[in-house]
């Protein structure tokens, strides 16, 4: 009888730990950690949804080049369809502790944009900063001996019928 006790208990025991629990619940918790190591990981809400590299292809690039010129591109496949998260920072050196303003693509300029399917723009699920529809772009690290750059994004972009998506909580850690 004691076995069958100690096997009972034993099994209730492992039953509780249940891989559920190890999932995060909210979409910010699925979020990769906001470190500044080079670990090479980003991510952000869109419209309360975690959007992270995962699926195939380029799902997460990094470029800082020259020391003016930086991207941050971020794929995510769902059900077959890319969803594309891209940065540009042009023509300027980026400093730690300094927040850049995401605004309309030009020549010499930091934008941002959203896309769900691989159709270039214009199109109706590009999204994209303009002069009024903005964000932000935050530099939280960046050790040029290392190549390491790290920081955080939100920004609002718009589509070409005026429907507008936001970007909220962004992160990004990756050597370069």
């Amino acid at each position: 009888m004691k076995h069958y006790i100690l096997y009972l208990l034993l099994s209730l025991s492992l039953t509780a730990c249940c891989n559920d629990d190890d999932q995060p619940e909210t979409p910010i918790d699925q979020l990769p950690p906001a470190t500044q190591t080079g670990a090479n990981t980003a991510g952000c809400l869109v419209d309360g949804e975690a959007i992270f590299p995962k699926g195939s292809g380029l799902i997460f690039h990094l470029f800082y080049t020259d020391g003016l010129n930086f991207g941050l591109g971020i794929g995510n496949e769902k059900a077959n369809v890319d969803r594309i998260i891209n940065i540009a920072s042009l023509n300027e050196n980026l400093q730690e502790g300094q927040t850049y303003q995401l605004s309309q693509h030009e020549a010499n300029g930091k934008y941002a944009s959203y896309s769900i399917g691989a159709t270039p723009p214009p199109r109706e699920n590009f999204f994209e900063t303009t002069s009024t529809i903005t964000g932000e772009l935050t530099i939280t690290h960046h050790d040029f001996d290392k190549a390491i750059i790290s920081g955080t994004f939100w920004f609002d972009a718009i589509d070409s019928k005026g429907n507008v998506v936001q970007i909220r909580e962004g992160r990004f850690d990756g050597e370069y």
